[in-house]
């Protein structure tokens, strides 16, 4: 069930060429730094620190794109220490370019030997928690399950970047394959109600969804698109722009028509659950 997910590359070639790269250095400097914060914060307890996301697997846009980082603990920090966490990725957030976000989890690696679905989690920062983080100095994001960390651990364990620690695939049994499913059908499962909202999002992740189901392989946005395009050439008309929107090679105002956008969720939605279905029936 674990060897169709990719080919690997080397995490420290992989991290050589963020480094060199005009367009991903001043992201990948972020990275560290928040890594930093977090050992410097949580101490000894920190296992390891892995860059995940658009900046680690492809089609990272220096406007738009997150920062995401996966941050594995051995035991429970303090709440105090993830207090003072909080304060640090808020100063941190802070002198980033506009646009530029950081997202990351705390987990504590018990729930990873073996992973559990869905997961709990420590400690969780996005710029969706960012005003409340700011606002109420006792609040912390934790200590709950969520359905998306699989995708997430999946993603860091197979093409991750180590920025602290040994690589996930070096301590860690894979996450099962049934579980990552879950996670990216989860994801997805209201986008016919959701893409005229966020087209671009769910656009795209329709695609590596697909892509994964069909393919086997562990896909960025930037990937899945690529793929649609040649995959599923009735519908390139709407990803094409998309994805030149999300590459940052094109700035034009995307006019896509409601309907065909919403056509195309409820088609792609109906493919995902077909190839779902077909998974779910192989021979365990």
């Amino acid at each position: 069930m674990h060897e169709p997910f990719v080919k690997h590359s080397k995490p420290e070639a992989l991290a050589a060429d963020l480094r060199s790269s005009s367009r991903t250095r001043e992201a990948f400097a972020s990275a560290e730094e928040l890594s930093s914060r977090c050992r410097q914060i949580l101490g000894e307890c920190v296992v390891g620190v892995y860059l995940h996301g658009s900046l680690a697997i492809g089609g990272f846009n220096p406007a738009t794109s997150d920062i995401d980082l996966l941050v594995v603990t051995e035991g429970q920090p303090e709440r105090t220490q993830l207090q003072k966490l909080t304060l640090e990725a808020l100063d941190l957030h802070q002198q980033l370019p506009e646009g530029r976000h950081i997202e990351f989890t705390v987990i504590e690696e018990s729930a990873l030997r073996p992973f559990l679905h869905p997961a709990p989690f420590i400690y969780h920062y996005s710029a969706a928690h960012r005003e409340r983080y700011a606002t109420d100095p006792d609040y912390v994001c934790g200590g709950w399950e969520d359905p998306d960390l699989a995708a997430q651990v999946a993603v860091a364990y197979e093409r991750g970047v180590p920025l602290y620690g040994l690589p996930m695939r070096d301590l860690y049994p894979p996450v099962p394959r049934e579980a990552y499913m879950r996670s990216i059908l989860n994801d997805v499962s209201n986008a016919e109600s959701e893409i005229l909202e966020n087209p671009i999002y769910l656009t795209l992740n329709l695609c590596r969804v697909l892509m994964f189901l069909q393919e086997g392989y562990i896909a960025s946005k930037k990937e899945g698109g690529e793929w649609g395009t040649k995959a599923l050439p009735k519908w390139k008309e709407v990803i094409d722009p998309l994805l030149a929107v999300y590459k940052g090679t094109s700035h034009q105002d995307i006019e896509i028509p409601a309907a065909g956008l919403t056509a195309f969720a409820k088609e792609m939605q109906n493919r995902i659950d077909a190839a779902a279905s077909l998974i779910e029936t192989e021979p365990k």
